[in-house]
């Protein structure tokens, strides 16, 4: 079984997630590098499950003959840059969601990309995750029929630590471009029409005594497509219970919906009420096959020289909405993608 080597920029949450994957859930993969700016405190979880340490300078990796892919996990506003290093050392590159917070650097990484030939793919995993990647096949197979009404519920169980706002690039971090963009790409990911029109309000809630935090952290969300199908999106930032990830799409065949994964099905009747499960409370226990489902698939695009699932243009599109969405809750009005939206010559 051939291997393809792997490099991690970024030890955090998420990159550990994925370095776990790799080691003992992806056969066709071989981790070699991990790279972190702050390697301590990686070094020290690693060192006791014997996996590679992390280096400082992610350059050394990029220099290494031997490394086909590159996973990027570092702050947002670092992926731009970093994906257009990555290309011109022609590695292939999986980058985490959202392709970065200026839409200008992304033209120019999805150009220096498609200059080195490389393969890009985003770090969507809801599209990978059994239950959203099963209503998909319903909406395919034509069982939903026209779709006319997307709803996503999307609710983190845990706000983000202060440090999310402080990090490199610190400054951009929106729950629309570092959260809601899960529910951009799944609107257009459940529906067969491009968003052209953005409405969004949000209030600061959960952070309202917090006079450090100064950005929405509960938004809502409306969008309309080409074919005037419409999505409804709400998102916070905390909910006491667990991941809150649902979906609904209606259309003229019927309704398919998903709700949330429990730690269990089993359910108690009983005199005092009927008790069931919270939904699941960590990122790894929510998605962790999802996690390492884009990884082995995107592995397979590279091996077998096949187009990958989630493209540049997914990202870029994630994003606009995204912008828009916060440009549309800025001013209090509706938001054209056309407004945002670049054009891409090549």
């Amino acid at each position: 079984m051939r291997k393809t080597t792997i490099g991690v920029i970024g030890a955090g949450a998420v990159g550990k997630v994925h370095i776990e994957n790799i080691i003992s859930a992806i056969p066709t993969a071989h981790l070699k590098h991990v790279a972190d700016a702050f390697p301590d405190h990686y070094n020290e979880w690693a060192r006791d499950l014997g996996y590679p340490l992390a280096e400082k300078d992610h350059s050394i990796m990029l220099k290494d003959p031997e490394l086909e892919v590159v996973i990027i996990c570092a702050p947002a506003a670092l992926h731009g840059d970093l994906i257009i290093e990555a290309a011109k050392h022609g590695k292939h590159i999986f980058c985490e969601k959202p392709f970065d917070y200026n839409i200008d650097k992304i033209v120019e990484a999805m150009k220096e990309v498609e200059k080195a030939g490389v393969k890009l793919q985003l770090g969507f995993n809801r599209r990978f995750d059994k239950n959203f990647a099963k209503a998909r096949n319903y909406i395919d197979s034509g069982e939903v029929g026209d779709v006319h009404i997307v709803k996503l519920t999307s609710r983190d169980p845990i706000p983000p630590a202060i440090e999310y706002f402080t990090a490199p690039g610190g400054e951009h971090c929106s729950i629309y471009t570092d959260t809601t963009i899960h529910d951009f790409d799944m609107a257009r990911f459940l529906n067969n029409s491009e968003v052209v029109e953005v409405f969004a309000t949000g209030s600061k809630l959960i952070n309202k005594d917090n006079p450090i935090i100064t950005r929405a952290d509960t938004i809502a969300v409306i969008l309309r497509f080409e074919d005037g199908s419409m999505a409804l999106i709400d998102n916070s930032w905390q909910a006491v219970y667990g991941y809150d990830q649902r979906a609904e799409v209606f259309g003229t065949n019927g309704t398919v919906t998903v709700e949330n994964d429990v730690f269990s099905q089993a359910v108690l009747h009983s005199a005092k009420g009927i008790i069931g499960e919270k939904p699941l409370v960590t990122i790894k226990d929510r998605y962790g096959d999802a996690y390492a489902t884009e990884i082995r698939e995107f592995i397979s695009a590279i091996q077998n020289d096949t187009t990958v699932k989630i493209t540049g243009k997914d990202g870029l599109y994630a994003t606009v909405i995204a912008e828009a969405a916060k440009l549309s809750a800025a001013e209090n009005r509706i938001v054209k993608i056309s407004e945002l939206l670049p054009k891409i010559t090549y």
